[in-house]
């Protein structure tokens, strides 16, 4: 049951005038008033027939404005009606508004999971912060958004036969989420893989909590309880590799490679020597964050600052590109056409992809049987480090990470035969 009013009083600076309002109601809400930017003179105003009374043509035009306003909003409520959607007064009131502000109004307070959702997607991709002297969007963000809404608008259409448009965060109950559990468990059973539950759990719970700060209606991080475990992290296996498989990869007969696969060895290798530091970092590496013997570089995924010492081997490939890469880009990744920060971001995983081929391909001519990915460069550096003795803080500092997640997610000891024969002189 709902209502549309157009009502009227004296406005508080003029007597004389009328203050319209247009009267929004559905059951099982509050009313919510909206005032018109039309006036005229309180004695024409007449609230039961919701006009004005005069015979003049300003009297006759603003009744004919009145009313195609309130068909509209009628038409609006009409179709939501149709879908089965449900709606709020205020979301009605609003429908027919434009947004000036980048930030969500006060009154905005009745949004469905989707509009949420879209609400987030535009704000991260308006969303600059400075990493390392430069301006970037958070264009990650934006894509995990755009994953949790399509895989949602999927299990909503299948499981309950609904557009996901029609669900408020009233509607994202303890059974909503064992449903959602079961139905993703199912489709990764048939994909052969998990289908990316922890993670869209993880990103839903976030998109609740943010609707709750907001004061959204319905919206309940505590629910999550009940699929607690299915967010909690699997044990993490480092994609670490011995120090024999590294001097392998090292020594590989390069005449058997392209230059182009030459290169992704490079940037592999680079990336072992440098603490490990991640595909997009290496990527967007320029001679600045370069200081003496170190790099020193805010990491591009997380907001943490990596210091990794320049070893000989990697100031040989630093020297062995200079001058080949565009503006002030250490590495030729770049080049001009590459305008834009989309643009940047799909050239670096284009070049992770042909990184991962190029460490297969090497693995296959010398026979090693570790899947070996851009990946592994960090957990391998570590156990590297902390297998000679290093200092596990001063390997922390260098791959920018704190020494509760080396050995958490990277450390994994790699030397059983040598400890082996050392215990056998021990004891």
């Amino acid at each position: 049951m709902y209502s549309i009013n157009i009502k009227g009083k004296v406005t508080s600076k003029d007597k004389k005038l009328v203050k319209l309002e247009m009267i929004f109601f559905q059951t099982g809400y509050n009313r919510v008033s909206k005032v018109l930017n039309i006036t005229g003179p309180i004695k024409d105003w007449d609230n039961a027939s919701q006009s004005f009374i005069s015979k003049s043509s300003d009297a006759i035009k603003k009744n004919k404005m009145l009313l195609d306003l309130k068909l509209k909003y009628q038409k609006i409520a009409e179709e939501w009606e149709e879908e089965g959607r449900k709606w709020s007064p205020t979301e009605l009131a609003l429908s027919l508004d434009k947004k000036k502000g980048k930030e969500m109004k006060e009154e905005d307070r009745s949004l469905s999971v989707s509009q949420m959702i879209d609400y987030l997607i535009k704000k991260f991709s308006e969303k600059e912060k400075e990493k390392n002297g430069k301006i970037v969007k958070s264009l990650a963000s934006v894509k995990d958004y755009k994953i949790i809404k399509k895989a949602l608008e999927e299990f909503t259409q299948k499981k309950y036969n609904k557009p996901l448009s029609v669900f408020y965060f009233s509607d994202i109950t303890k059974q909503f989420l064992l449903d959602f559990v079961l139905y993703t468990q199912k489709k990764g059973i048939a994909n052969g893989n998990k289908a990316g539950l922890n993670q869209k759990l993880r990103k839903l719970r976030a998109i609740v909590n943010y609707a709750k700060g907001l004061n959204m209606h319905g919206a309940d991080p505590e629910i999550f309880g009940c699929v607690e475990d299915k967010m909690k992290w699997h044990k993490f296996e480092p994609r670490t590799v011995s120090k024999r498989v590294i001097q392998l990869i090292e020594n590989v007969d390069r005449s058997l490679l392209t230059p182009k696969e030459v290169f992704c060895l490079d940037l592999f290798l680079f990336s072992y020597y440098t603490g490990g530091m991640a595909n997009v970092d290496v990527c967007h590496l320029t001679y600045n964050m370069i200081q003496g013997n170190h790099v020193i570089y805010e990491r591009m995924k997380f907001p943490k600052i990596g210091k990794p010492l320049l070893i000989e081997k990697s100031k040989l490939i630093i020297e062995k590109y200079e001058g080949q890469g565009i503006d002030n880009y250490v590495f030729p990744v770049f080049t001009k056409k590459h305008t834009t920060e989309a643009k940047m971001r799909n050239r670096v995983i284009q070049i992770s992809n042909r990184v991962s081929k190029t460490l297969t391909k090497v693995c296959n001519i010398l026979d090693i049987k570790e899947n070996i990915t851009w990946y592994s460069a960090r957990g391998t550096f570590i156990s590297r480090m902390v297998d000679a003795g290093c200092s596990p803080a001063v390997t922390a500092e260098q791959a920018g990470n704190s020494v509760t997640v080396i050995f958490k997610h990277y450390y994994k000891f790699t030397e059983g035969e040598t400890l082996l024969t050392k215990m056998n002189s021990v004891f």
